[in-house]
């Protein structure tokens, strides 16, 4: 707190800057994502938020951007309670790759927590975590195999191969045989520890591995078995810092007489040191006083086991800011192998384990027993277009047949069959390979159900129009109706859909096939999508409406012209059938095209909707306009085939089985007689108005 501790200032970097060394690891394996399980105390929010700030600066390997996303998970120190949340946290993000920045205790809860089976954060195979320098190595190798592949990372004072450390080290062996600074060293300890206390043997600390051990007396071995890495260099860096800013400060004009001497530009005179040491290149932030992290060393171990209760711990590599991560100078077993990268993760390998456990993402394919039978359903069709197709060549020469012009009995089948065909379509997808969309091409459906609906349509429509035709001729004069005459509204249909159709395909539009997330976690990852046939940009309701509508429309039309010749002689059999056929149309597109809108955006009840809809449509046409016919060509009485290939009205009959018209005398009477009626009726009227 610069607030509070106006002048401070340390040789050791800040534990915010060591995290600069653990984003660049992460980023150095390529790693995207990273959890960071801290403790929620000055230590811990200060690596957190250095930690945060590094992965946001990460670049790869071409110098650009490539920002780390860290999953943050912070708890409280000592409650395990807190760190078991904490863990909840990371595995609801599926990491598996992190930082822990704690100490010991909190470590070993962490561990017993994500270790679990059902939980797999850490300490299985599949799994790394860095751990800061707040754990000490033997808690950290006490996890045995579970800490196989484990790191460690820290601040160091000083690495082999840096003369002024090198020289160091060796002064500093020697120093056991120095009696005089012992003694020193052990009368400022009693002396001057906080409230004039001693330091006494404590039970409950460990020093040295030998417990109640006498803290105020150094051992004999003291400086043979105590590295000067954590400490002693940076003390030492401390006290020439401090030196050279004096003689800095002095030869600015500074004084150090307490009546002037002034502590701002003591500050300032420091801030400006900057050195060789044993600890690298000693430089301190302008704006805190704290050493610059580019200047500083760090070392990272990596714990391998591989039988026993505890791991080893070995040295991989060192990092600064100027020269990145050195591997050359590792003890490890792995160096030989993997000199470039002889880090062992916990599967045993030098390969980079997952940072995230990627779901599996649900699909929404289609059950394959759903597309079997819609493709099922398209065969019966096709069986039944080719079963009808062939009885009516066999008795293209029957009367009844003849009567119901062959060319659009085929028509009506080839549309059925076109519009079936369309099913095949809906059943394509790209079995969740989004590499595979281009293999679906969506605007086969628009054209074949098009296609389709023209050709069965438009020959049910001309039958319609012959039948008004006839049975609106109250003037009995001879009906010709030609082949040309009932291709009309079928060339027409057939050129107005192609128009829109062609524009649609060339408009952006278009139908493709495209695969949208539903649902995702945390990190992006996908955990439902669907897969369907849509336009990228704009709506496809612009064509596809305009198409629906036009046919709604000539729907609509056609069920008029039903309506008009709805008093057609029931002995012109085929009328009935035909106003049947096209009010079915009628009936499952009003009723199936907003159930289709309800279920867009769900790929089977989609499917399923406007399978069923063709499929019906389809058989329906088929059924009602030949099986009557048929019944009468293998079951029919000769009367009934007199009636059925005669077009009777209240006026008159027009034979239409050969294609000519005449007068029957047993109708003609009736006629007259009508007519008399009606004549009657008239002057009855006349009479009643005078």
């Amino acid at each position: 707190d610069t607030g509070v501790y106006k002048y401070f200032s340390r040789s050791i970097p800040a534990d915010s800057a060591v995290s600069k060394a653990a984003a660049e690891f992460f980023s150095a394996h390529n790693y995207q994502h990273i959890g960071i399980a801290f403790v929620q105390d000055p230590y811990g929010e200060a690596y957190k938020d250095g930690f945060v700030k590094s992965c946001q600066e990460t670049v790869d390997a071409d110098g650009n951007p490539a920002p780390i996303n860290v999953i943050t998970a912070g708890f409280i120190g000592g409650d395990a309670d807190s760190v078991e949340k904490a863990v909840g946290v990371l595995k609801a993000a599926n990491v598996r790759v992190g930082l822990f920045v704690s100490f010991d205790g909190d470590f070993t809860a962490f561990m017993d927590e994500a270790s679990k089976d059902s939980v797999g954060v850490a300490g299985q195979e599949g799994t790394l975590w860095v751990v800061a320098d707040g754990v000490g190595d033997n808690v950290i190798a006490a996890q045995g195999q579970k800490a196989n592949g484990m790191g460690k990372l820290l601040a160091q004072g000083g690495v082999a191969g840096n003369t002024h450390y090198d020289t160091f080290v060796s002064d500093w062996a020697s120093l056991d045989s120095d009696t005089a600074l012992k003694t020193y060293a052990q009368n400022m300890w009693t002396t001057t520890t906080a409230g004039g206390a001693t330091y006494a043997a404590d039970a409950s600390h460990p020093f040295f591995g030998t417990a109640n051990a006498d803290l105020t007396v150094l051992t004999s071995t003291f400086f043979a078995d105590n590295s000067p890495d954590d400490v002693a260099t940076y003390a030492y860096d401390s006290a020439v810092t401090l030196g050279l800013a004096g003689c800095g400060y002095e030869a600015a004009g500074g004084s150090f007489d307490a009546a002037s001497f002034d502590a701002d530009a003591f500050f300032t005179a420091l801030k400006a040191v900057t050195y060789e040491s044993m600890t690298g290149t000693v430089a301190h932030l302008e704006d805190s006083g704290s050493r610059d992290p580019a200047t500083g060393n760090y070392v990272l171990s990596n714990f391998q086991w591989a039988s026993g209760a505890v791991a080893v711990k070995y040295g991989i590599g060192k990092w600064t800011q100027a020269g990145g991560w050195d591997y050359s100078t590792s003890d490890a077993p792995t160096a030989s192998a993997s000199p470039l990268q002889p880090f062992r993760f916990s599967d045993n390998t030098q390969i980079p384990v997952a940072d995230v456990i990627v779901p599996s993402e649900e699909l929404n394919l289609l059950d394959s027993g759903l597309v079997s039978i819609g493709q099922l359903l398209v065969v019966v069709n096709y069986i039944i277009a080719a079963c009808l197709g062939g009885l009516t060549f066999i008795n293209r020469k029957h009367r009844v047949i003849r009567a119901s012009q062959p060319l659009f009995l085929y028509m009506i089948l080839f549309g059925c069959c076109i519009s079936t065909t369309t099913i095949i379509f809906f059943g394509q997808d790209d079995s969740g390979d989004r590499d595979k969309a281009g293999d679906v091409n969506c605007m086969l459906q628009p054209f074949f159900y098009s296609f389709g609906f023209i050709f069965s349509f438009a020959a049910l429509f001309a039958k319609v129009t012959r039948i008004v035709k006839i049975f609106g001729n109250k003037k009995l004069s001879r009906v010709t109706i030609t082949w040309i005459d009932m291709m009309k509204p079928i060339f027409i249909l057939l050129v107005v859909d192609l128009v829109i159709l062609f524009i649609w395909s060339g408009s952006d539009s278009k139908l493709e096939w495209v695969r949208e997330a539903k649902t995702t976690d945390s990190l992006g990852n996908i955990l439902e999508s669907t897969g369907m046939c849509k336009s990228k940009e704009g709506s496809p309701w612009v064509f596809g409406g305009i198409i629906l509508a036009l046919h709604f429309s000539v729907l609509v039309y056609g069920n008029y012209m039903c309506y008009q010749g709805r008093n057609a002689g029931t002995a012109f059999s085929e009328s009935k059938y035909v106003f049947m056929a096209m009010v079915s149309n009628l009936q499952i597109m009003a009723l199936g095209v907003p159930m289709l809108v309800m279920v867009y955006d769900n790929p089977t009840s989609n499917y399923f909707m406007r399978t069923g809809i063709v499929f019906f449509n389809d058989v329906g046409v088929m059924l009602l306009i030949f099986i009557p016919k048929f019944m009468l060509v293998y079951y029919g009485s000769e009367e009934d085939l007199a009636s059925a290939t005669s077009t009777q009205t209240s006026a008159g009959q027009t034979k239409t089985g050969g294609g000519s018209t005449s007068d029957h005398a047993d109708h003609t009477a009736r006629v007259e007689e009508l007519e008399a009626e009606n004549e009657a009726l008239k002057a009855e009227v006349e009479s009643l108005k005078n």
